[in-house]
């Protein structure tokens, strides 16, 4: 697929360059104006990258820190994607080019890998109460229910292995989302139409 809106973003990121604000009002209204014709058009993963880049920097410059986690997570999130193919197919109207703009990949490998660290967290927490709902588990099957230890404990690290398999599959892409969804009030609403067409599929 062709990075349709690239050139256009990448002649932004040329004028930010040049421009000792790094953002000005002008550069600005011609990125919201780029975007606005990005929503419900075909966009490549160059294209919105480059573009949550920019609304980051836009963020920076308002000093809207939740505006920029949320684009830094987006950015991440669709790096890890790019990678892994057999997991694209979450994702509708967006679609993958083979590379990254230098610009793009040089941004991202500056930045701490908050999409893994994330995923991290949340899936440490649901071990946490897994492993808990395990051990309570099991001294009421030995003590109240009078099963012995033996199958109890067998039974129970079935139970405790599945359990963790279908929270890191389901729980753990949804609590992100969650995530994603708390900072999402943080940007402009032009950028969350364009996010909301690419990662909400309709049911």
């Amino acid at each position: 697929m062709a990075d349709h809106f690239l050139g256009a973003l990448k002649e932004i990121e040329r004028r930010a360059q040049n421009n000792i604000l790094i953002f000005s009002d002008v550069l600005s209204e011609r990125l919201d104006v780029i975007a606005k014709n990005m929503v419900l058009k075909p966009v490549s993963d160059n294209d919105y990258l480059k573009l949550l880049e920019l609304y980051y920097k836009k963020f920076s410059k308002e000093e809207n820190k939740q505006g920029m986690l949320f684009c830094l997570l987006r950015m991440q999130q669709i790096a890890y994607l790019k990678g892994h193919r057999e997991k694209q197919n979450e994702i509708i109207n967006l679609e993958y080019s083979e590379g990254y703009d230098s610009v793009t990949e040089a941004f991202l490998t500056r930045k701490r890998d908050y999409y893994k660290n994330t995923l991290k967290n949340i899936f440490q927490r649901f071990i946490l109460m897994d492993t808990i709902a395990y051990v309570l588990l099991l001294v009421l099957f030995v003590i109240v229910f009078h099963i012995s230890f033996k199958i109890s404990f067998i039974l129970l690290m079935i139970s405790w292995t599945i359990a963790l398999f279908f929270i890191k599959k389901k729980a753990v892409p949804y609590f992100y989302d969650t995530r994603i969804q708390a900072l999402s009030k943080y940007v402009d609403s032009i950028l969350l139409q364009i996010d909301q067409g690419i990662f909400y599929k309709v049911e």
